[in-house]
């Protein structure tokens, strides 16, 4: 009897020490290969948290460019802002609004005084989920006509950039050698200006910017391009906007932003009449080029997605520029054309004369004998 019950005993001892050994040995986590996978569920998890609602907020900030500006013939234009909520709309099943806070004319300045102080964009700012900025071509137009100006001597206020080519180049025909004060001027552009409104509308922006909501900026394509501009303008104008759109890049990180390439697109080929606006095909191309910079994956919880980062433009030192290189060899040609030709005609003078006087010595000489 003692025998019986010791065995059953040591039996119920090995079973409850193999129970308490197997769970351990099948808990979930300690198989190869299943750590990663409760990582990824993780991140899946972690996702699928980052938005919640049932319309995604989209709100565009800027100037012309983005509130979709259509002269002659394109008047029903549909700004790149649209282009994009629709889109994201179709790729989530979730339905998206846009709302426009923009301005033809609108430069960095007045994007602070006149649309960022206002209730209802902040209000806006608030619920967005996704955020856009156009903004720095009208710095550059409004600094080139103060320049022009400046260069011109006169208080006169140009009606547009046209208006203030049309002057310079008027100017120049009259006296080629102000091609040089434009340079001059040109040169010494001031960038902490643009730099530091830039900075405040960013501040702005992340005060009332909520988490997760995604800000995509446009950097600025060269709308001078086409014209043709005197003497070497095109290449100082061209280094503006370089160093301008440097600035956007330089404070990406800061205010965790994308930025849109445009300056090295096609978009100068898809504008309007005037050269300068984008037409609805040259919007669509922004808006295709915005949605690269887009993570539509947070609002169906997925994992999040790799945007390529554009590589950050160097900033452009001045030129130096000599009459050589503003005027070009031609001028000098002609000039040492004419040198040679005023030469040779002083010379046939001088020589002449000289053959006058001899004849003439000659002659009272006869006279004289």
């Amino acid at each position: 009897m003692a025998f019986v019950v010791s065995l059953f005993i040591c039996v119920m001892m090995l079973l409850f020490g193999t129970e308490a050994v197997l769970p351990h040995a099948e808990e979930p986590g300690n198989q190869p290969g299943e750590t990663k996978k409760q990582e990824i569920s993780d991140k899946e998890e972690k996702a699928k948290q980052k938005w919640e609602g049932d319309t995604i907020y989209c709100t565009a900030l800027g100037d012309s460019i983005a509130k979709g500006y259509g002269g002659k013939g394109q008047e029903d234009l549909r700004s790149y802002t649209q282009f994009i909520a629709d889109w994201v709309s179709e790729e989530t099943g979730i339905p998206a609004e846009c709302e426009k806070f923009a301005k033809n004319g609108l430069d960095s300045s007045r994007l602070n005084s006149d649309i960022l102080t206002k209730e209802e964009a902040l209000a806006s700012l608030d619920r967005a989920d996704i955020i856009t900025l156009t903004i720095g071509a009208n710095d550059l137009m409004q600094e080139f006509k103060r320049a022009a100006g400046e260069v011109l001597g006169t208080e006169r206020k140009f009606l547009s950039v046209y208006d203030a080519f049309d002057s310079l180049q008027d100017g120049v025909e009259g006296n080629p050698l102000l091609i040089v004060k434009i340079l001059d001027v040109l040169n010494n552009w001031d960038y902490e200006v643009f730099e530091e409104q830039w900075t405040t509308a960013m501040e702005t922006i992340a005060a009332h910017r909520k988490a997760g909501a995604q800000l995509v900026v446009t950097n600025i394509y060269n709308p001078v391009s086409r014209f043709e501009l005197p003497g070497a303008m095109n290449g100082i104008v061209e280094d503006i906007i370089r160093n301008m759109n440097q600035i956007m890049y330089e404070h990406a990180e800061d205010y965790d932003y994308r930025v849109v390439d445009l300056f090295e697109s096609e978009i100068c080929e898809h504008t309007q009449e005037d050269g300068l606006h984008p037409d609805e095909e040259g919007q669509e191309l922004i808006a295709r080029l915005a949605a690269e910079k887009i993570d539509t994956g947070r609002f169906k919880g997925e994992p999040e997605k790799e945007i390529e980062e554009e590589p950050r433009p160097e900033k452009v030192e001045p030129r130096k520029y000599s009459l050589w290189t503003v005027l070009g060899p031609m001028p000098w040609i002609g000039l040492a054309i004419l040198l040679g030709i005023a030469a040779v005609f002083l010379f046939w003078t001088a020589k002449r004369k000289n053959r006058d006087l001899y004849r003439k010595r000659n002659k009272n000489k006869g006279k004289n004998d």
